[in-house]
């Protein structure tokens, strides 16, 4: 039902990866999506779930925009089949593509009209009078390709590195120290980092902290909260526990590779 594929080569650096989520959910079926620090563009090229906490109603064959998100969204599934295809853009990525103001576009899901993009109706269109997935995204691909030859944005070099210094820390670098590597005033750089993430530092650090405890986790099969919250930069795992409710809905042992049968079943997809 979710399937994700890779990018070609020369848009990997700016493109996380696309996904394609296709079939006949039972209805009432829950989705969370849970925030990676990623924007996409979603493609409707059937019926779609609908948002709870989201105030977004998705209608067929049409173009959506979910901006950066700092918590999960909850989907719930009314109709009998499914189709979406999105792009999942890197953090600091879709500025190789697009000028989009990300620090007004947090916790936004929009109707692709309402900004200024390529990707609008007529792009969901012609990718549903395509049949085959693989077809399907070598269109976008062409597009995107051209994009990079036609918008040649200057690069902002401390945010990318701040960016990759989050990542390679995975969230538990102090600000400070980020600041102090990148000879910033901490104010200048926060609002520089905002203006290309749509998150401050301390937002996404927490996000990518978030993240790895989640991947630690699903890769788990017993129940040794202490040492994963330890691993991961939490204080004890009372804060992990809340750190992962608040992130993505649900409780740490959800996410365990055998999680106890008390737990809820969720459907997890990553932003």
């Amino acid at each position: 039902m979710y399937q994700e594929y890779q990018p070609c080569k020369q848009l990997s650096p700016y493109i996380d990866k696309y996904w394609e989520f296709k079939g006949n959910p039972e209805q009432g079926t829950r989705i969370n999506i849970l925030p990676d620090g990623c924007t996409d563009f979603i493609f409707t090229l059937g019926d779609s779930p609908q948002t709870l906490n989201g105030n977004l109603t998705m209608r067929p064959f049409h173009t959506y925009f979910i901006g950066p998100m700092t918590g999960y969204s909850e989907l719930i599934t009314y109709t009998k089949t499914v189709h979406m295809l999105g792009i999942r853009f890197r953090p600091y990525g879709i500025f190789r593509f697009l000028e989009l103001p990300l620090h007004e576009l947090t916790d936004q899901r929009l109707y692709a009209g309402d900004i200024n993009t390529f990707f609008n109706d007529s792009w969901t269109q012609q990718l549903s009078e395509q049949q085959i997935t693989i077809k399907q995204i070598s269109l976008i691909e062409t597009r995107l390709i051209q994009a990079l030859y036609e918008y040649k944005p200057v690069p902002d070099k401390p945010i990318s590195y701040a960016i990759n210094q989050i990542n390679t820390f995975k969230g538990k670098l102090s600000i400070h120290t980020l600041v102090d590597n990148i000879c910033l005033s901490q104010r200048h750089f926060e609002r520089k980092f905002k203006t290309y993430t749509g998150y401050t530092p301390k937002e996404y650090s927490r996000i990518v902290k978030f993240r790895n405890a989640v991947d630690i986790l699903r890769k788990t099969t017993f129940d040794n909260l202490l040492s994963i919250a330890i691993e991961t930069g939490y204080y004890d795992v009372p804060h992990l526990s809340r750190e992962i409710k608040k992130m993505s809905g649900n409780t740490p042992l959800s996410f365990l590779s055998l999680p106890p049968e008390s737990e809820t079943a969720l459907l997890y997809i990553e932003q």
